[in-house]
């Protein structure tokens, strides 16, 4: 049972509330944990339930109470017996009607007078401002590892195998519905033969990528990140030995600078480096058309991450979608405002093991309740690479294209592309790869210099100011300028950068 659930619904119930909204996707679990909690014997309650194709029925005897009545009828019905308590399905449909919702507002003084309960199951609510104050809404709980054990305890009956690794199982489905994970240790028995983990953390990463709201990322290997080590040292650090103590828990790092710096490779790196799944928030694409819409996808979104957690919880290039947040009373309704107003009090309070990176190339364009200290525990600028990491980022490249080149190769074309970014190298070894058949030279790479244009010197100014503002204001991510010096000053008298 949902005890938390059932709970808060019994303690509206309590205090007189004659109408509950719940979200849930799994209605049928919901419903039996009612009439579990509510249809014991002892209790004097009558359950009923009606959904769209009509019919009113008994949910504790399953017997039809009268198979014409439709929605207006069945309120009627809940007012003309005591202690009743009415779950209606498939309601959100016509809610926002004023012939659907009037005649339950109508109804509330009847309901309140004879003790009942109309409880609201939809997968989510967006009510008509008319019945907002009358009407909470809550969440269902998702699956217990109590819960989780008997869907995995019924599996085993069913199929007659041993579990070799219960926590590991549990863990991996922590975050699905109890039929999702039932369906989901199922499909490992049938399809391997045994309880495997990583089929049942597969099951849970394709509801990621049916959701819509975000997507699944492959995590990368900190070793194909060349140079940040001031970042990686700070993932491991910091973040990697209190990743499971809530109190000290690193909540989220924002990541600022040059583009084509490896902001977005970091983010997946930290994931690797962590050992979870990486999870992008294209924060722009969460904006819908319909009132309320965008705040909608932004709760179901992040909600959807705390399900799949332990996460990393990328916001990819976060400005772009978070930009007019001053204006946005204004210029959209407020539907930035909402959508804001909801990703901060979520980075605030959230108790999840998630660890949110959030890059951004234009810091000026956030809003400054965003990048406060509680939202994000550490801010990082991203610089052009250092000679050093220069060096790192042309022989992971070089290696990855699987090239055949001199030794002295990456030395003399690291002096070659001061200020470039790390984008800009890849690209450069790429095209002498392609030239070459694989078999870069130097001279080919020195033609390359000159017909690749770095952003260093086609925003040089722009890119100046940004490094002259990140130095009194952010932590470098970038690797020191020495071996034994501590994490290098950003740079300001480079002639450009990106």
């Amino acid at each position: 049972m949902t005890t938390s659930t059932i709970n808060t619904i019994a303690q509206y119930h309590n205090a007189g509330y004659p109408i509950v909204a719940v979200e849930t996707v799994e209605e049928r679990r919901l419903i039996a944990d009612v009439i579990e909690h509510f249809g014991d014997d002892a209790n004097e309650y009558q359950l009923m339930g009606i959904a769209a194709a009509g019919g009113l029925v008994d949910l504790k005897q399953g017997i039809a109470i009268d198979p014409r009545c439709q929605f207006p009828a069945a309120f009627d019905q809940a007012t003309q017996r005591d202690n009743v308590i009415l779950v209606v399905r498939d309601w959100q449909h016509i809610v926002a009607n004023g012939p659907a919702y009037r005649p339950l507002l109508d109804r509330i003084d009847a309901l309140k007078g004879c003790g009942a309960l109309v409880l609201l199951l939809a997968p989510s609510w967006n009510l008509p401002a008319e019945m907002a104050h009358d009407c909470p809404i809550i969440d269902q709980a998702l699956p217990s590892r109590d819960d989780l054990q008997k869907a995995l305890n019924v599996v085993c009956s069913a199929t007659g195998l041993n579990v070799s690794k219960p926590d590991a199982l549990l863990d991996a489905a922590t975050g699905l519905t109890l039929e999702e994970a039932e369906s989901a240790f199922a499909l490992s028995a049938v399809e391997c033969g045994q309880l495997d983990p990583s089929i049942v953390e597969r099951e849970k990463i394709q509801l990621v990528r049916k959701s819509g709201h975000l997507e699944y990322w492959p995590a990368v290997d900190g070793d194909q990140v060349g140079g940040l080590d001031g970042l990686k040292s700070y993932v491991t650090d910091e973040v990697l030995p209190v990743q499971d103590d809530p109190q000290l828990r690193v909540r989220g790092v924002l990541l600022v600078g040059v583009p084509g710096t490896g902001k977005s490779l970091s983010a997946r790196a930290a994931g690797s480096l962590l050992g979870w799944p990486v999870l992008r928030l294209d924060v722009a694409a969460l904006k819908g058309g319909l009132v309320g819409q965008s705040e909608q996808n932004m709760r179901a979104a992040l909600k959807l991450a705390e399900a799949v957690a332990p996460c990393v919880l990328w916001l990819d290039e976060v400005e772009k979608g978070l930009g007019g947040f001053a204006s946005s009373a204004q210029t959209d309704g407020g539907t930035t405002l909402g959508m804001v107003g909801h990703l901060l009090t979520w980075l605030q309070e959230h108790q999840s093991p998630i660890l949110t990176v959030a890059t951004c190339n234009d810091f000026s364009k956030l809003p400054p309740e965003l990048t406060r200290a509680g939202r994000f525990d550490e801010r990082f600028f991203t610089d052009c690479p250092t000679p050093a990491e220069r060096d790192a980022i042309l022989r992971v490249h070089l290696e990855r294209f699987g090239c055949t080149f001199a030794d002295d190769l990456i030395g003399n074309v690291s002096r070659l592309t001061d200020d470039w970014t790390g984008a800009e190298l890849e690209q450069l070894v790429k095209s002498a790869a392609r030239r070459t058949g694989r078999q870069p030279t130097l001279d080919v790479c020195r033609e390359l210099t000159q017909q690749i244009k770095p952003i260093a010197t086609v925003q040089r100014d722009s890119i100046r100011k940004l490094r002259d503002w990140a130095k009194d204001s952010l932590r470098s991510a970038n690797s020191p300028l020495g071996g034994d010096g501590p994490t290098r000053r950003i740079r300001q008298s480079s002639p450009g950068l990106n």
